[in-house]
């Protein structure tokens, strides 16, 4: 499935490859043109000027000289006065816009820009049927072999099996700032288990700055973030893993794409579960939940199977409405 959204957002980034700022002239004098030999009304598309900045405004608001003349422009970064910057002309007309090519303070240029907009788009292009997450530690869910698994603790485990996974990364380092998240916690996910240092083949870019814009990824997280791409643009993935000792399951949980227009409430969500048992051979179960409930659908892989759900069906809503989950729907079938 190509995440066609992303996709072309990520090609448009590369394509710019450098944020565009507009400049708001203020008075200068003709002692600073002629000083300079150069008028900003003379600067043509392509041109690269030198730029000064003179003080700070306001908060991202700088005072900036560019050949000869004083302006005013919305800038990256705490930039102090006497930074100097290269600016390449992009268009005089109806504004007069500047990108940031080089500068003597640690800003985002363009070649920095190209290089991780170039990454990320040669990742998202990639094919990927589904984000198919494995466990990564190898143990299953449930540990006990043999007894029945307690239904808090199983559910606690699988939300421990996707957020360790590695998928969530930077919203968990955003709450460990907040102090939400603890620095364990944050340890034993896969970012953290690799080599530091960067051994993307930086050579595939085919630029001057190829020395300098090496990213700070290992080359074992790339097929991660390639699945956190696709899991950004189609809401959906699948966990693989064992649920309790020699029981693999296989666990796909979709997420209805959010809509201006949508309301909380109305947000939808379905998950899905393949499990082979030994008694009761392929089961499929299919849950779809909005906050007026869940509605299910259970397959089993013959008639003796569709008859036990049938008789534990009352059972299991009783359950779930103790849990304020009400079932809203039920279809039992045989595969």
């Amino acid at each position: 499935m190509q995440p066609a959204n992303l996709t072309q957002t990520l090609q448009a980034l590369y394509r710019q490859s450098k944020p565009l700022i507009i400049a708001e002239k203020l008075p200068a004098t003709t002692a600073q043109t002629e000083r300079t030999g150069i008028s900003v009304d003379k600067l043509t598309p392509g041109q690269e000027v030198t730029a000064t900045v003179q003080e700070q405004v306001s908060p991202g608001l700088f005072k900036v000289q560019i050949a000869g003349q004083v302006m005013q422009m919305r800038l990256p970064g705490q930039l102090q006065a006497g930074t100097t910057m290269t600016l390449k002309v992009e268009s005089i007309s109806p504004h007069l816009m500047f990108s940031i090519f080089a500068s003597s303070a640690p800003i985002a240029t363009q070649e920095q820009i190209s290089s991780a907009s170039r990454l990320l788009s040669n990742l998202a292009e990639l094919p990927l049927g589904r984000t198919l997450i494995e466990s990564s530690s190898g143990h299953p869910v449930w540990p006990t072999a043999g007894a029945a698994p307690d239904s808090k603790q199983l559910a606690a485990g699988l939300k421990d099996a996707l957020a360790n996974s590695g998928l969530f990364y930077e919203s968990h380092q955003a709450q460990w700032v907040r102090g939400e998240r603890s620095t364990a916690q944050l340890l034993i996910e896969p970012q953290n288990q690799s080599s530091p240092q960067s051994d993307y083949p930086v050579a595939a870019v085919p630029d001057k700055s190829t020395a300098q814009s090496a990213l700070p990824i290992s080359k074992e997280l790339l097929p991660l973030v390639q699945q956190q791409l696709h899991t950004l643009e189609t809401h959906q993935l699948t966990w693989t893993g064992q649920i309790w000792p020699e029981q693999t399951m296989q666990w796909e949980i979709q997420g209805q794409p959010e809509r201006h227009s949508m309301q909380p409430e109305d947000r939808q969500w379905s998950t899905e579960m393949e499990l082979a048992l030994p008694n009761l051979g392929d089961v499929h179960a299919r849950l779809v939940y909005n906050q007026g409930g869940i509605r299910l659908t259970l397959q089993g892989a013959d008639a003796a199977s569709v008859a036990l759900f049938n008789r534990r069906l009352q059972g299991l809503a009783a359950t779930l409405a103790d849990a304020g989950v009400p079932l809203t729907g039920a279809l039992i079938e045989k595969t």
